[in-house]
């Protein structure tokens, strides 16, 4: 039988949705639920999901989905509320992680300092999706550490693109590095550029004629032709089609039908998610747990205690008091989305080999599964550091 993807899609839904009525019998947080259900589709699990390509391109979708839906929420006006945040406590945590990581990876297994200081991009992002979600249910987004937390997010959704950019150059990709780097930067100057001329003339007139036929499906119809236009029109500038998504959710956000946008997409924005996770657990080789299941536990100890501590460093560099601080810090302590992506991406450019990359999976895996139990007690952690003689303030 032939597998269409019609068919293909009809089997991962039915396995997530039995696999998540399971998990919440079970009490499992959903989106572990997913990568179970990854894990139980992989093409290294079961015979039906034979070639990889085909799920390297589900897992493609998903981030350009993914990120779509990061660009359309982003709002500048929230945005200038936490910018001191953003702005200071983001670029601390994502330079922290980066330099603790590739330091003590240098220190300890000798790479060469490019796939130390990868290792450190893959470390410093943290799961957006799970961490909202679990602040959201818990309503602690408008506490102190949630409103610290969303920014530190925030910035790591803006810095994924240069780093996803500056991976080919960190592996060098048989170009001179500096002028590597500045066709790069020309290249995002551009993209800069015309996304400018989109979000100012081109986009809004094109979506007021849209809108002239009142018609919610074709509203629907052209925003996705925005978006995969504005993606495949920055892979052709050699960029990333998730940038281009991102872009498009960005200009889409700025217009005066960015609220009918949202409506129409956000339900959506789980179906997304889902489909994002699921095909991550279907990248992972399960057989790795029997292999090196002690490096698996080394490295994700050794991930949340950089994590752990990169976090609250960033916070207390703020000036903020320690309770917010802890709570940051370990809600933090998880890898991230997007560093599948990164991951993907070192693997093609060698920096990192198809073993330590089924390593990295499994250790993410273990990370995400205990995100939201660690973000919903992220505040009772004060009181065990408080014996330990770590004063408050």
């Amino acid at each position: 039988m032939q597998h269409h993807i019609l068919v293909n899609i009809c089997a991962i839904f039915g396995v997530a949705t039995a696999v998540v009525i399971i998990c919440k019998f079970l009490k499992i947080r959903y989106i572990i639920g997913y990568l179970i259900t990854g894990v139980l589709l992989s093409p290294n699990t079961s015979s039906y999901f034979a070639d990889m390509e085909e799920v390297d391109v589900y897992a493609e979708i998903g981030i350009i989905l993914l990120l779509f839906t990061v660009g359309l929420e982003f709002s500048f006006t929230n945005l200038q509320k936490i910018k001191i945040y953003v702005l200071g406590g983001g670029s601390a945590q994502v330079l922290f992680t980066i330099a603790l990581t590739a330091v003590l990876i240098w220190l300890m297994m000798r790479p060469s300092w490019q796939e130390s200081v990868f290792w450190g991009f893959l470390y410093a992002l943290s799961s957006t999706a799970i961490v909202i979600k679990t602040l959201q249910d818990d309503n602690k987004i408008a506490t102190p550490h949630g409103k610290f937390i969303l920014a530190v997010l925030l910035f790591q959704d803006i810095i994924i693109v240069p780093l996803m950019l500056l991976t080919p150059i960190l592996a060098g990709a048989g170009e001179d590095p500096l002028m590597a780097l500045v066709w790069l930067l020309g290249k995002l100057v551009l993209m800069g550029g015309i996304a400018y001329l989109l979000a100012r003339f081109i986009i809004p007139y094109f979506l007021k004629t849209v809108m002239q036929i009142q018609s919610q499906e074709v509203f629907l119809i052209a925003t996705v032709f925005i978006v995969t236009g504005i993606a495949l029109l920055t892979e052709e500038l050699g960029l990333s089609l998730a940038l281009g998504a991102f872009i498009a959710g960005l200009i889409i956000a700025e217009t005066d039908y960015n609220h009918m946008a949202i409506s129409c997409f956000l339900p959506f924005r789980y179906v997304f998610m889902s489909f994002f996770f699921i095909s991550m657990g279907m990248l992972l080789n399960y057989e790795i747990f029997l292999t090196d299941f002690g490096w698996i536990m080394f490295w994700t100890s050794f991930a949340f205690a950089v994590k752990a501590a990169a976090g609250i460093l960033a916070v207390r560099v703020m000036k903020l008091e320690w309770k917010t601080a802890l709570a940051v810090g370990f809600s933090l302590a998880q890898i991230g989305e997007f560093s599948f992506v990164l991951a993907q991406s070192g693997l093609e450019y060698e920096l990192i080999s198809a073993n330590n990359y089924q390593i990295f999976l499994a250790v993410s895996i273990i990370l995400m599964s205990v995100t939201p139990f660690v973000v919903s007690n992220a505040e009772k952690i004060q009181p065990i550091f408080l014996k330990l003689g770590i004063k408050n303030g």
